[in-house]
């Protein structure tokens, strides 16, 4: 981390406003170049004082605590600032943020000097005291001390580092972290205001952009301010103040909702065309009794939707309520899906056990979702998504939706290369090899990240990746998401299927991905997973004897494994375990398993490999589950490796299949089912007595299937 020069805070601000004055000056209204050159005519102590006052949260702030030695004479250079407009005196318009300025013992002792003692207690919360003192106590009852002043030319300053970077109240403290070293910022997130091709249209991504940020800090006032002028909003001229006013349009319209004013959600909601308001105002009119004309515009939805997402919805809606359907589409497409039958061993994993299905079918199938997608598109457009050096931020074109027009041709000529996919996958590779591990937020760098995206690459049908890619740089924001779970290569081509277990949903945005990758020309499906009892199915039963009962803290000291498949044992594995640490003489009573008997046995480390391969992709299986895949997998990552298998307990599979014993432990019913179990606690012998149990557990299991 560097060493920040002294003046390091008024050298960041400097280059903020110089920028904005120098390359957005056709951006800059009256009050916001006086705020330029009121600053400039300051003297230098009292314009750090600004800066270091603009620097820190809140607007109203109590000087007498501050502490910069580096200023001279610190109260009167407020005072200056006071006198100049940049600070004032508190009036009851700031009643609330002085309230909230307070510590919490202080505002305890205005409640305690001014307000009746019933009305609060010492312990809530300081959010709610402020509320109640700014209720119970009125603002001339209170001496506020003049060491307490209020920042201001808010809006001003506000709009000038929105111009800069695009973001409200963060450009100095990104400007401070990049000084330190801990972060690097784009030359084009200093340069936002570029974007905008007049006062008017800067002004009006202002105007939403800080309506957002109101509505977010629930800044009652303003969102009030904001809720009765919806009819008088500016008109959106870009495509960022467009996205930010769909957002606020929606943000409000849904707390009018709940507060009950139906009629002024639907004056806000028409304020914009975004699929959630339309989808909003139908519901709301629907509800309102309006039906004839909902069923109108629902038709006109479905004839000419402005999104896929929207003739989702209406065709599904339209259906439910005209055409009296009791399911929703959504419903009939999980219905007419393919069913996949699997055993109910994997009932909690059930991506991984279709990923398995289609292996042991000889496929290659990958966990794909959102990450190959997000890592091609990162890694393909990585120059004109970072062009000069790497953000952590999402770029904010991708945001704003301008990303594909600010660099189209750039783009279309990458998207043609997709059509030689080994050279497309050398430029991949040089991209990644140059960038692995960057800090960012569109690329997951993983050790096989470019598998997933050969795979997609080399088997896409021609032209289907170009036409996804095309569209996410035109919508990043409705097309980042929702892709489905698996990517599965069948015929020498892709297949993606989105995995749906009993009780799971299609979300619609995974929906829309769908429609639109088979739109592409992939073949995207969905799978409908039912879970039954598969006799086929290999499972490994296991027995782990130990030091003591605290995985990580004590240590294995002897595993034992029975393979079986169709009702019988086909291999076994076992070994004796050094713990490298010591066994309790107890444990030694119980096991048999001595010091000596372990001293020259291999570590876990040495057979994790062996047994390991000898689990495959079985069921891990024990007596008591938890216990031993708890020991084994804690083994497992101490040598920072995973270890993950579905598992199924025999105790509380026989507690459930065969009520009625009055013991379930191993010892217990081998002896009420004639298990042989000559060698108890040590762990083959337990192993294959357990192997027992589960051949019982499975015979009632498909019995009762």
């Amino acid at each position: 981390m560097r060493d920040l020069p002294q003046f390091y805070y008024h050298r960041n601000f400097s280059e903020i406003i110089d920028g904005v004055a120098s390359e957005l000056q056709e951006l800059l209204a009256s009050r916001d170049t006086s705020f330029l050159n009121d600053f400039k005519s300051l003297p230098f102590a009292s314009q750090c004082a600004y800066v270091r006052l603009a620097g820190r949260k809140g607007r109203v702030f109590h000087v007498d605590k501050f502490k910069y030695d580096e200023i001279e004479d610190l109260p009167a250079q407020y005072d200056l600032l006071t006198e100049s407009g940049f600070t004032s005196r508190v009036t009851p318009g700031d009643f609330r943020d002085y309230l909230s300025s307070l510590s919490k013992p202080d505002l305890v002792g205005v409640l305690s000097d001014h307000a009746c003692p019933t009305l609060y207690k010492k312990s809530w919360k300081k959010d709610v005291l402020v509320e109640i003192a700014y209720e119970a106590i009125a603002f001339d009852e209170l001496s506020i001390p003049d060491t307490v002043i209020v920042q201001g030319r808010l809006d001003a300053l506000n709009y000038l580092l929105y111009l800069f970077s695009g973001r409200i109240d963060e450009s100095l403290q990104n400007l401070t972290l990049r000084d330190l070293g801990l972060v690097k910022m784009q030359k084009s997130e200093q340069h936002f205001g570029t974007r905008f091709g007049s006062l008017r249209a800067a002004k009006t991504a202002w105007f939403y952009a800080s309506g957002l940020q109101n509505f977010r800090r629930e800044e009652h006032a303003e969102v009030q301010r904001l809720m009765a002028s919806i009819e008088t909003w500016p008109e959106p001229l870009c495509a960022q103040s467009t996205g930010d006013r769909d957002k606020l349009v929606q943000s409000i319209g849904g707390l009018l909702e709940r507060k009950g004013q139906l009629e002024a959600a639907l004056r806000c909601y028409d304020q914009s065309d975004a699929p959630r308001c339309n989808e909003r105002v139908v519901r709301l009119k629907y509800k309102l009794g309006e039906k004839d004309w909902v069923q109108t515009r629902l038709e006109a939805m479905i004839e000419n939707p402005t999104s896929d997402d929207e003739h989702a919805f209406a065709r599904d809606f339209y259906a439910r309520k005209y055409k009296k359907k009791r399911t929703s589409i959504i419903t009939d497409i999980l219905r007419d899906s393919e069913v996949l039958e699997l055993d109910e061993a994997f009932r909690n994993q059930p991506e991984r056990a279709a990923a398995e299905h289609y292996r042991a079918k000889g496929l290659t199938c990958f966990r794909a979702e959102n990450t190959p997608w997000k890592n091609l598109f990162g890694l393909l457009f990585w120059d004109e998504l970072f062009p000069d050096t790497v953000s952590r931020r999402t770029p904010m074109a991708l945001k704003s939706g301008d990303f594909y027009a600010d660099n189209q041709a750039a783009i279309e000529a990458k998207l043609r290369d997709l059509d030689t996919p080994h050279l497309i996958l050398i430029k991949l590779l040089k991209t990644l090899t140059a960038h692995y591990g960057e800090p960012q937020s569109i690329v997951k760098w993983r050790s096989k990240s470019l598998d997933r995206i050969q795979a997609l690459v080399e088997n896409s049908p021609k032209g289907s990746a170009a036409y996804m890619l095309r569209l996410m740089a035109q919508e990043w924001t409705r097309t980042k998401d929702g892709f489905p779970d698996l990517l599965v290569i069948q015929d020498g081509t892709c297949r993606l299927v989105e995995i749906k277990a009993t009780g799971d949903v299609i979300r619609r945005n995974q929906l829309t991905r769908l429609r639109q990758l088979r739109a592409a020309g992939y073949r995207a499906d969905i799978l409908r997973v039912e879970w039954t009892i598969d006799p086929d199915q290999t499972y490994v039963v296991v027995d782990v004897e130990t030091t003591g009962g605290r995985p990580g803290l004590h240590r294995v000291t002897e595993i034992g494994a029975v393979k079986v498949k169709g009702g019988k044992v086909i291999d076994e594995w076992s070994s004796l375990i050094n713990p490298q640490r010591s066994i309790p003489p107890n444990i030694t009573r119980i096991t048999g398993i001595t010091h000596e008997m372990v001293a020259d046995a291999p570590i876990f480390a040495e057979v994790a490999e062996s047994f390991a391969k000898f689990m495959g992709d079985a069921i891990f299986a024990a007596h008591n589950v938890n216990f031993d895949y708890g020991f084994i997998s804690a083994e497992f990552q101490m040598i920072d490796q995973k270890f993950r298998h579905p598992k199924i307990c025999t105790c509380a599979s026989m507690r459930k299949l065969y009520p009625g014993y009055p013991s379930y432990s191993l010892k217990n019913l081998c002896r009420e089912f004639h298990i042989d179990l000559k060698s108890h606690h040590r762990a083959l012998c337990d192993a294959k007595a357990a192997a027992e149990l589960l051949f019982l557990v499975n015979e009632r299991r498909i019995e009762d299937a």
